[in-house]
């Protein structure tokens, strides 16, 4: 991968690489540094001056960390609200399953133009139960999945540390992308992302980006491996390094563009009087979530319906060897 440096003036961001290029800061909404780059206090200065995040990667496309500006609504009340959720039990567990409930319905969202659906329902009385469930009802999904993926891009189970499959590689840094990016609206929608709901403190500093990028995995993870899949490229994306195996230069990439078109489809989710583009939907989650905090009520997050075109449908159903009665 090419080097790159990155400096900033009041309103232009400059990289200096293979050639110059210069951006406006209005057409930033976040960087998303991989490796081979050099970053100067002007592009921080630049970011915090203009509310973007900066979202770094290491070597192998693994997301590393976010520095995030000031708080755009740097208020005490949402934050008290959060934390009020947070340790009432009741709320806590309504708030979770909202999310995983949409989850559930994103992810037969994606199934259905396949002829597919999960047969389980979340069920649990406590945080701890309905993660169990949810566990249960993904590794169903995944079962799924893999019916209509080709065997070099079949899931089987997923394995994080290191990346053991393709799959693994593709699904892993879609994720980091897309936490990285809930992280961003996080922050523009006036919540603290370290607050989550979900998944413990322990296992990342930004909680509440794993809560909710939930929601935007069928569409902006799953969805993008289902994409990769039908491009026809397979052992020219991945690389295999020790015991795993990660996206190359040229996986990294097509990943990216993969995310970059869905998140430029125009969807209309369920019950919805409108349809937008799927980054305004993405981004509308933590607004969600804003508003069920402030007026106390359950949020209703969108149900992204299943935006693969109809040629990567065609694809990977006509290759289909196995089809679950």
């Amino acid at each position: 991968m090419q080097h790159v440096e990155l400096d900033g003036d009041e309103n232009v961001l400059r990289v200096t690489g293979s050639e110059k290029r210069r951006l406006p800061v209005s057409e930033i909404a976040a960087l998303h540094l991989l490796s081979g780059y050099t970053l100067t206090s002007g592009v921080v200065d630049l970011a915090a001056e203009h509310d973007f995040p900066i979202h770094v990667y290491n070597y192998h496309g693994v997301y590393r960390g976010t520095f995030f500006p000031p708080p755009v609504e740097a208020t005490s009340s949402i934050l008290i609200g959060q934390v009020k959720a947070r340790i009432d039990d009741t709320r806590r567990v309504e708030l979770a399953r909202s999310v995983l409930e949409t989850a559930n319905a994103a992810m037969r969202a994606l199934l259905a133009p396949f002829n597919l659906t999960n047969t389980q329902e979340l069920a649990g009385e406590t945080v701890g139960e309905l993660l169990l469930s949810e566990a249960r009802i993904r590794k169903e999904y995944y079962a799924l999945l893999d019916t209509v993926l080709p065997p070099f891009w079949s899931i089987v189970s997923r394995e994080r540390a290191p990346p053991r499959r393709p799959a693994d590689a593709v699904l892993g840094f879609a994720n980091g992308i897309l936490y990285a990016k809930t992280g961003g609206w996080i922050h523009r929608a006036g919540l603290d992302p370290r607050i989550g709901y979900i998944h413990g403190e322990a296992r990342a500093k930004n909680p509440l980006a794993l809560d909710l990028a939930d929601v935007l995995k069928p569409a902006l993870s799953e969805g993008v491996l289902l994409d990769v899949a039908a491009s026809g490229a397979e052992k020219s994306l991945v690389t295999e390094v020790g015991e795993g195996t990660y996206l190359n230069e040229a996986g990294r990439k097509a990943v990216i563009r993969f995310i970059e078109d869905t998140l430029q489809r125009s969807v209309r989710p369920e019950g919805a009087d409108r349809e937008d583009a799927v980054a305004i939907w993405a981004a509308g989650v933590p607004r969600k979530l804003h508003r069920a905090l402030v007026t106390a009520q359950r949020p209703q997050f969108p149900v992204i319906p299943c935006t693969l075109s109809s040629s990567t449908i065609r694809t990977l159903s006509s290759e289909r060897t196995f089809v679950p009665s």
